[in-house]
């Protein structure tokens, strides 16, 4: 038996779809195209799984059909209907993937067909763990679709998984835009897992046979419908049982499948090259002739699927490969009959003779495809007749769609029209492109014409690359570091300070001079210890020294690791290695307990606690009436209860080895001899205990001590950090030597001289150079509310990654974002102030569908509880930011009360510390900063009216961007006027000195 099969459509939870996309309309409408296998869509959205579970009854093997008491009634009842069965269904839905591979950022739409819908929870569930599932019924992942395929696999052996329309230039594995060159780049070494290949509108089996690539994968048809009525515009034709087994097993040997009905290729809307915006429909030859550049306003055109196929092709038209399935192409009936009516598809004629003709001679596709000529006379007219025999002929006028834009298929000029209604014979009409759009001449050359196809997003910049290399470095250690790295990394002799900003290669420069001493014999493995603040650090820095050393013996021995890190290795070698880390949240749930039975507030126990440890003070350490005594008896309860249960806390970690130290000369003395190279990142935020562990393991004269960090980026105050200690250092060691690394490789010009202009009253910072290209202005976005300051900031993101679905790609800004190239999720982080902010920021996220994750606050100070590897946007405090890069940064709350922090009763933060804070939130972005502000924010129960942060202010207008959200239909304008009188005070204040300092740093 011939079933036809369309197994790519989505329902009403998917964006841009109709209410009527529910298994009633899509049964119904199902059976007015005669298709008799249909895919669910969807099937990883919750809710859509429950309307299955709810309104589906198995028939068969993996088969599915609606209950017999929800199906509506037809509008037809013809004899060709008595007969006809209702349509079945099986569980289907679409995948898409946004991520980062080989350099660039790929989209990668995928079809997954499953055995049940139990298979389907399954699938839901695996995917809910690793993103939002329900926003859309397609959902957006950050998941490499070769790991999709093995995620789908594992959940159910029996699935298929399917590109969906390759070509696509945005949006699949073949296109244009965002895919590869090859299935073998996409899914490696499970490419022989992947069966059949879904065509797409835009492309037909012999635009895919000139690639000889695919000759071993099924070309499958579907919808990809949107609304019902759309159903059976691409389906495929089959010849085995409606069950999913036999349906499986001809998808994956081709036994059973007798083909495709497509689209006129021409038809889809991305088959050709061009710009809509300017009307420019260009054939490949064109596009060639025009460098990749819109006629008309010289931006990189749309490369369509055909160009795309003619640019892996291996094959002529004429070379077909053996036993390639059949192919129609077809037009879909109502739109033969608004040619006919000279009247739009929609409208009310076309509707009533849709039914007609359908009452009268069976399913819209029958009649496309079985009916007889005099049959389709008979009932339809003649120019009914005369359309579809040509359409069967293939005789056709084409206008090619291009850049979104559909193309139009014309059956008839005035002339036939005219004769065919008198009844007259029919004459073959040649199919061919119509001429292109009239275009100027194309240049000899054009300035700087864009590659044909997109680049790799953010092409890392050498470090030491231009003027700052020193030349001859014949050490292949020092071969890439600029001179004032080299300098740092060689330096013997004496205690060494290094400052350093942000993107001059603090990190670099710590681990090269790590490698540096191993390389040249002088230091043992075991001689080196490297301090960081976090795990991630520590890790990025051990990744790095074995990239430099790749088969250096006893690289191991290198301790690389944090403060608290060495603490317990201290403690654990001085015989206390069985106590045990208490954890974060049964700290806290201990600090609670004690407060409470001592009447005191929680908070400021626990303040006090971490301050005591910090300044080295122990219950042993108080008494008599001086303050410090205050918290003396809750203070001594908690230290009970840490013996009593065995545990450490985690300041502990520090201050227990220097009491340790401290109380032990041998035992201070053998650690000293053992790290004869103390290496110290992030200087500026020392504490006092840490400072003091520094002070005993380092005493003077200290040639191996080597500290690196930058007082702008000092902002721990809270914790105890004291950046002092970074300005004492040549008191504390004074044979030290201080060096300056002033070539920033992250940060472009416009954020360099907006971080320098923030730090201005400081005094500090002004010396550094960017050595990164880049003239991209920062972007101030301004909102009523802080929900829909979120919502803005959620469009921006899907700009920037280049739309995350086709109703996106409406917005010109998104069509064009490819010539800066296209970020991926983890590319972008939101930072704020303070955690509180991150809760509406991602739940419109994960509303409008994209990946994100949010740094908890619980884990502990040193973890965010973010994958930075993972595919998602990144919601952290500026806090957590510290020490982290993204091409994209976005600045949350940037208004009084928040930036600077003004907690409500409570003492106001330090304002310096604050803009020190501010600047790290800047100079986290490699490419561009978006600083946003909502005039009224409800934070907290509370909701307060704000105006933009002084700290925003003291950056020239010049330098920004303004953008405001508006309502539907209003005049845009160029800036509101209270944020315009804002910035120009703000320039008039300091336009004097901020000209001089610009022109300091060019």
């Amino acid at each position: 038996m011939e079933i036809i099969a369309d197994l790519h459509i989505h329902s009403h939870y998917s964006r841009a779809t109709g209410k009527t996309a529910d298994l009633e309309h899509l049964d119904l409408w199902a059976a007015y195209k005669g298709v008799t296998l249909l895919g669910t869509g969807d099937c990883t959205h919750p809710g859509w799984l429950e309307e299955m579970a709810a309104k589906l009854v198995p028939i068969a093997d993996g088969v599915y059909q609606l209950r017999p008491e929800l199906a509506l009634p037809r509008r037809v009842s013809g004899p060709a209907w008595v007969s006809l069965s209702s349509p079945r269904l099986v569980i289907s839905g679409e995948i898409s993937s946004i991520y980062k591979k080989q350099g660039r950022t790929r989209k990668v739409h995928t079809l997954v067909v499953l055995p049940s819908l139990e298979a389907a929870q399954r699938l839901s569930a695996r995917l809910g763990r690793l993103g939002n599932v329900t926003s859309d019924g397609r959902p957006i992942l950050g998941l490499d679709a070769k790991h999709l395929l093995e995620l789908v696999l594992e959940v159910d052996h029996q699935a298929l998984v399917i590109p969906a329309h390759v070509w696509t230039p945005w949006f699949s594995v073949f296109g244009s835009k965002s895919g590869f060159d090859s299935l073998e780049e996409c899914y490696e070494d499970l490419t022989d897992q992947i069966f059949a290949l879904e065509t797409g509108l835009s492309s037909d089996p012999p635009m895919n046979w000139r690639w000889s690539a695919l000759d071993r994968y099924l070309l499958v048809s579907n919808s990809d419908a949107h609304s019902p009525a759309k159903i059976g515009r691409e389906a495929n034709i089959l010849t085995v049982p409606p069950t999913y087994p036999a349906l499986a097993q001809a998808l994956k040997t081709g036994q059973g499948f007798a083909g495709t009905i497509e689209f006129f290729p021409e038809e889809g809307k991305y088959h050709l090259d061009g710009h809509r915006k300017c009307g420019q429909r260009l054939d490949p030859a064109q596009t060639q002739q025009w460098q990749g550049l819109c006629p008309v306003c010289q931006k990189p055109v749309t490369l369509g699927v055909l160009h795309r196929v003619l640019e892996l092709a291996d094959r002529d038209l004429s070379q077909r490969p053996t036993a390639a399935p059949s192919f129609e192409s077809l037009i879909p009936l109502p739109e033969i009959l608004a040619e006919i009516y000279q009247v739009n598809s929609g409208s009310k004629k076309v509707q009533e003779a849709y039914f007609r003709v359908l009452d009268g001679l069976g399913p819209e596709l029958a009649v496309l495809r079985e009916v007889s000529e005099v049959e389709l006379a008979r009932q339809g007219g003649p120019l009914l007749a005369a359309a579809i025999a040509k359409i069967r002929r293939r005789e056709v006028h084409i206008e090619a769609g291009y850049d979104g834009e559909y193309g139009t298929i014309r059956l008839f000029n005035p002339g036939e029209r005219q004769e065919l209604s008198r009844q007259a014979a029919f004459w073959e009409i040649p199919a061919d492109y119509p001429a292109a759009s009239a275009l100027p001449s194309p240049p000899e050359v054009l300035n700087a014409p864009p590659p044909l196809s997109p680049q790799p997003l953010n092409v890392a910049v050498p470090l030491g690359a231009g003027d700052g290399v020193a030349p001859g470095a014949a050490n292949p250690i020092l071969a890439s570091l600029n001179s004032g790295q080299q300098a740092a990394v060689t330096h013997t002799g004496s205690p060494l300070l290094v400052q350093a900003g942000p993107g001059t290669g603090k990190t670099r420069a710590l681990t090269h001079r790590i490698a540096y001493l191993l390389h040249n014999s002088q230091a043992r493995p075991d001689q080196i210890l490297g301090l960081t603040f976090t795990r991630q650090a520590a890790a990025e820095m051990r990744t790095r020294l074995s990239t430099l050393l790749p088969n250096y013996p006893h690289l191991e021995q290198v301790a690389i690791k944090t403060f608290h890190a060495l603490g317990v290795q201290i403690l654990q070698e001085c015989g206390y290695g069985e106590r045990q880390v208490l954890s974060e949240a049964d700290r806290r749930h201990l600090v609670g307990q004690i407060a409470k039975r001592h009447d005191c507030s929680l908070k400021a126990l626990d303040q006090a606690i971490i301050d005591y440890k910090q300044q080295l003070i122990y219950p042993e350490d108080l008494g008599g009436p001086q303050p410090e005594a205050g918290y003396l008896a809750p203070y001594r309860a908690y230290e009970q209860a840490l013996v009593e249960n065995g545990c450490w806390d985690f300041e502990d970690l520090v201050a227990r080895p220097v009491r340790l130290l401290q109380s032990q000369p041998k035992l201070q003395r053998r650690y000293q001899n053992r790290y004869l190279h103390l290496l110290v990142d992030e200087y500026q935020d020392v504490n006092q205990a840490q400072y003091t562990l520094l002070r005993l393991l380092a005493p003077e004269p200290a040639p191996g001590l080597f500290v690196i960090g930058d007082p702008n980026q000092a902002i721990y105050g809270f914790r105890g950090a004291q950046p002092q200690y970074f300005r004492r250092f040549t008191q504390d060691w004074p044979q030290a030597r201080l060096l300056t690394l002033t070539e920033t490789y992250r940060l472009p010009l416009p954020i360099l001289t907006a971080a320098q202009q923030l730090m201005a009253p400081t005094a500090s910072g002004s010396d550094l150079v960017s050595r990164r290209p880049g003239n991209l202005p920062l972007v101030l976005l301004e909102a009523g509310s802080e929900t829909s300051e979120a919502r803005q900031i959620a469009r921006q993101i899907d700009s920037l990654v280049g739309g995350t679905s086709h109703l996106a790609l409406e917005n010109e800004q998104i069509r064009q974002a490819e010539t800066q190239g296209l970020a991926s999720f983890r590319d972008i982080a939101i930072l704020y102030r303070v955690h509180a902010l991150g809760v509406v920021l991602e739940q419109q996220l994960q509303a409008a569908g994209i990946p994100c994750q949010q740094a908890q606050e619980t884990v502990g100070p040193e973890f965010t509880g973010v994958d930075f590897q993972a595919e998602k946007v990144s919601l952290l405090t500026l806090h957590a930011a510290k020490g982290l890069e993204f091409p994209y940064i976005f600045i949350v709350g940037c208004e009084t009360g928040l930036l600077p922090y003004e907690p409500r009763g409570e003492s106001p933060s330090d304002p310096e510390e604050e803009r020190r804070l501010f600047y790290v939130g800047l100079t986290r972005a490699t490419q561009q900063v978006f600083l946003s502000r909502a005039r009224s924010r409800t934070l907290w129960g509370q909701k307060h009216a704000s105006r933009l942060s002084p700290l925003v202010s003291a950056i020239s207008p010049e330098l920004l961007n303004p953008l405001t959200r508006y309502k539907s239909g209003q005049a845009r304008q160029a800036l509101q006027p209270g944020l315009f009188d804002l910035l120009q005070q703000s320039a008039v204040e300091s336009s004097d000195s901020l000209r001089t300092r610009r022109q300091s740093t060019k």
